[in-house]
């Protein structure tokens, strides 16, 4: 297989091929399948080498992850919102620049049919992950908003606009009008589910999350930033206070503040989030002026943070439309995640930004 050559599947992921992508022989491959609880729009392998003869097994790395496309419907969905290509141009073409700690990436390539694709990325095996369903503390919390600050204000630098313009904007008919559309099956699957009590704010939202999901994209693109768009808490890792962001398939251009909503409202659990919205929609604001941003005040900033509360819960909301074909912790993860962003809506008072 030539350096240009993008694997179909795993077994393509040969000794030959990677040895080409890391400039350096490979002796032999071992992959294995993770993240099969979590990884549903992207098939995840870690994949073990051994050293060719010639080379002492120090010149390459003991493990590389690499990531394939789907083989489920979930592929067709990626595909329809263009999460591959953007994830490759990502890793491609962004992650090398930008301050935000990422995976170092020793590949990201589409095939010429537009469809299949790699990235073969740094393996983060030894940095701790968190379990989405436990949630993140408040110090990690901080620690993720410092660095998606860096990777925002740097988006609106004169000199890197152009990267920016490699991503669609958050205001697409995918997010205005596709998953708004399916929001009711999902929100039906938590009610009959779920269980938890259903403040009658949030109620309200859920029966008119169709008609509100347009004003609210508006307001969350009356800035031009890149942000990463799926910012759950199992897609950090850290290691002493260093945090890598992984997973750019959602990264899209609009208000940085979405990101910091979706974090703070579904990532934190309720306990450790309830009382604090503003102080960390604060911090995230000294930490983008201290890189350089101006102009971006507490009110702009917390008006963006409950437009982001009021949206984001779409996508936990949407995915529970696929419960009969969800593992259990995955049913588990998106109605605790529903729940967290129901009760972030009621306490910061989200209903009020919207007109009607």
């Amino acid at each position: 297989m030539s350096v240009a050559t993008v694997p179909s599947g795993i077994e393509d992921v040969t000794a030959q091929w990677l040895g080409e992508v890391l400039g350096a022989p490979v002796g032999g491959v071992r992959a294995e399948q993770i993240a099969l609880d979590t990884g549903f729009s992207s098939r995840l392998y870690r994949v073990h080498l051994t050293g060719a003869s010639v080379l002492p097994a120090s010149v390459l790395p003991a493990s590389v992850i690499v990531k394939l496309p789907a083989d489920s419907d979930a592929r067709g969905a990626m595909e329809m919102m263009g999460g591959y290509t953007r994830e490759v141009a990502f890793y491609s073409e962004v992650a090398g620049r930008v301050p935000t700690g990422t995976p170092a990436v020793l590949a990201a390539r589409t095939a010429q049919n537009g469809l299949d694709f790699v990235i073969v990325l740094e393996d983060l095996g030894d940095w701790d992950n968190v379990d989405h369903l436990a949630g993140l503390t408040l110090d990690q919390a901080r620690l993720i908003i410092a660095e998606l600050a860096s990777l925002h204000a740097w988006s609106v630098e004169p000199a890197n606009a152009v990267f920016g313009q490699l991503f669609p904007s958050l205001d697409a008919p995918m997010m205005r009008d596709v998953l708004p559309a399916v929001f009711g099956q999902g929100w039906q699957v938590y009610r009959d589910r779920s269980g938890a009590d259903i403040p009658a704010s949030v109620a309200r939202h859920a029966e008119r999350f169709a008609q509100r999901a347009a004003p609210a994209l508006s307001a969350l693109t009356e800035r031009d930033m890149l942000v990463h768009g799926d910012i759950r808490a199992d897609n950090v890792f850290f290691s002493g206070d260093r945090c890598k962001i992984v997973d750019y398939q959602m990264a899209a251009r609009g208000v940085g503040a979405i990101d910091i909503g979706y974090l703070v409202s579904q990532g934190l659990p309720t306990s450790a989030r309830s009382g604090r919205d503003e102080e960390l929609v604060k911090r995230y604001l000294d930490d983008i002026t201290s890189h350089g941003v101006r102009g971006y005040g507490f009110d702009a900033a917390w008006r963006h943070y409950r437009f982001a509360v009021a949206y984001m819960m779409v996508l936990p909301v949407v995915a529970l439309v696929g419960w009969d074909m969800l593992p259990e912790r995955s049913r588990r993860l998106c109605l605790t995640l529903t729940d967290r962003a129901a009760a972030t809506f009621e306490e910061i008072g989200a209903t009020e930004v919207f007109d009607d």
